[in-house]
């Protein structure tokens, strides 16, 4: 008997009754979308909402997606997260700055959900380090993941394996998301993986005030859901995303045993709960593939569904705990420097013992057309 059985089976178009729950006495607040942005071929920005992707009906039941399909055609990923830093995220901010300052004059720390999510993860899973840099300027702390050793070590000898299971990920969104609502999608033309649409979102934690761009797979459809607006005025699209709900997407290798479905748990679904959680994201949709990269069956996991699920691997409560006091240790750290003008950029790691290192480092995280445009 297959292992899957034991899942609960999902009720039909859960997906569509969420709300935000602070399951956390309050330590974080709700996201609020505070802008967008669509990444383009050439890993441009592009203040628009071309690449937003709608996620329509699908069957829980059974299925048979073939992720090889056509993935030779594939136009690969020309850069990552190391070389670009946190560029368009700053790249936002400046094509957005009067509109964000006006309403949000008192940010604490400016990111990506990335970090925020390796800062959280790191509560749980002690056997890498984590490093992450952080720049002061203005009177904001931007934050950015740094590789540590392990993970350049395993990004340079990448098997051809992991590179299939990647490309693998990018197949599997485009046989579930359209261009548009209620569109059939188009699994014929090439994945192009630079593209790519993100959500930026302001919220609390404690009494942080944070900002962070979060990729973003699906606008989830509904009968009343209306095509994307033909404008590029940035309040109408504004409140399109305001007024609609989104959900990750997610493969998986079919899980067989016991051993598989806690690591499932221990560090996917912990990882994936901190996305939704931090996008206020309704849920996550997992396609279940073989070895031969053939998706067999789609689970649908509402994000409150995920804490009771995954009781027994992680607690929420801790992984927003160990976010808020890293944060606030980062802040504290600044504070000699507050007086100075210009950037001041400290490496923080924390080891496998869970003991924080700071160092003194370079600024490479903003860059000279960042830091002069808002001199």
């Amino acid at each position: 008997m297959s292992y899957h059985k034991s899942y609960r089976k999902p009720k039909d178009k859960v997906h569509y009754s969420h709300n935000f729950r602070n399951y956390h006495h309050n330590l974080l607040g709700r996201p609020t979308i505070i802008g967008y942005m669509s990444v383009d071929v050439n890993r441009q920005y592009c203040s628009n909402l071309s690449q937003l992707k709608f996620l329509n009906s699908y069957s829980t039941t059974s299925t048979s997606l073939d992720l090889n399909y056509n993935i030779d055609a594939a136009i690969k990923r020309t850069t990552d997260e190391n070389n670009e830093k946190i560029n368009l995220l700053l790249q936002f901010l400046m094509h957005r700055n009067q509109y964000i300052t006006s309403l949000h004059k008192n940010l604490d720390f400016i990111t990506y959900r990335r970090t925020l999510i390796s800062i959280m993860c790191s509560a749980f899973n002690s056997s890498e380090s984590l490093i992450i840099k952080a720049c002061l300027f203005q009177d904001k702390i931007y934050l950015c993941s740094v590789e540590n050793t392990q993970e350049i070590l395993r990004r340079q000898s990448r098997t051809k394996d992991e590179e299939k299971y990647c490309a693998w990920g990018y197949k599997f969104e485009q046989y579930l998301l359209s261009d548009q609502p209620n569109l059939s999608p188009n699994v014929e033309k090439p994945v192009v993986e630079n593209e790519e649409f993100s959500i930026f979102y302001y919220t609390t934690l404690g009494d942080l005030k944070l900002l962070y761009g979060a990729q973003i797979d699906a606008l989830l459809t509904k009968k009343s859901t209306t095509q994307t607006p033909k404008t590029d005025d940035f309040e109408t699209n504004l409140n399109y995303l305001r007024n609609n709900e989104f959900a990750e997407l997610k493969t998986n290798r079919e899980i067989q045993n016991f051993k598989q479905e806690r690591n499932f748990k221990r560090y996917k679904l912990l990882r994936c709960w901190c996305q939704c959680i931090l996008a206020n994201l309704n849920g996550l949709l997992v396609g279940f593939r073989n070895d031969q990269g053939i998706v067999q069956r789609l689970h649908w996991f509402n994000t409150q569904d995920l804490v009771e699920y995954c009781k027994n691997e992680w607690n929420p409560q801790q992984a927003l705990d160990h976010l808020h006091y890293f944060l606030t240790y980062i802040k504290n750290c600044f504070e000699p420097y507050k007086t100075q003008t210009g950037p001041v950029a400290i490496q923080f790691e924390i080891n496998i013992d869970k003991k924080i290192t700071i160092a003194e480092c370079d600024n490479d995280i903003l860059p000279t057309w960042f830091l002069e445009k808002n001199h």
